[in-house]
């Protein structure tokens, strides 16, 4: 029994041993301005030129609307000494129709421009998002953050990199350079104090 006692206390020894001697991962990270890589996008471009087209349209139709009910109340004005009492209810209807429909319209447009946008930049996000995904994959990093308007005013170059330029690569369909982890904390951390 005492035997089994010792040879319990030197497993149990022999454990807390070997997992003293455990390396503990330091966990790396990245970080970018995605506003910024995004708007750099050539995709991106092409969407702001589809989305002022479409603007310009909706914006034509909003003056279209507003010169018909201008048009209308000039011709209310006019008429206002001359019209009977019901004709001037009438006209007084219509115009709040025409300003009611007019306020409908530029709400609705404006609703529809935000959800043509959002629709066209999704591929572009999800390019984006990828080309992210792999360079934190291939640097090994734990996660990637968001710089922009400084959400994070203080990141430590020593745990994490600035991977604006890799992703930059992976969208032109570059390669990744080889990675040097000494190298790449450096010029993580001159980016920061350049930064700052």
């Amino acid at each position: 029994m005492k035997r089994l006692f010792y040879i319990i206390i030197a497993a149990f020894a022999l454990v807390l041993t070997a997992g003293a001697q455990i390396e503990i991962k330091k966990l790396t990270f990245g970080y970018l301005d995605y506003e910024k890589v995004l708007q750099s996008m050539a995709d991106y471009a092409n969407t702001q030129v589809a989305m002022q087209g479409l603007r310009e349209q909706y914006d034509k139709e909003a003056v279209y609307n507003e010169e018909k009910f201008f048009k209308m109340y000039s011709d209310y004005i006019q008429g206002q000494k001359t019209f009977p009492e019901d004709i001037m209810l009438k006209r007084q209807k219509e115009l709040q129709v025409a300003m009611d429909q007019g306020i409908k319209f530029r709400e609705e447009s404006e609703k529809l421009l935000r959800d043509a946008e959002e629709e066209l930049l999704k591929p572009i996000e999800e390019k984006l998002d990828s080309a992210i995904a792999l360079v934190a994959k291939d640097r090994g990093l734990a996660f990637v953050l968001n710089r922009k308007k400084h959400n994070y005013p203080f990141i430590n170059a020593a745990d994490g990199i600035d991977i604006t330029e890799l992703v930059n690569m992976v969208l032109a369909g570059l390669p990744l350079p080889k990675q040097e982890p000494e190298n790449v904390v450096a010029a993580g951390a001159e980016a920061v104090v350049n930064e700052n």
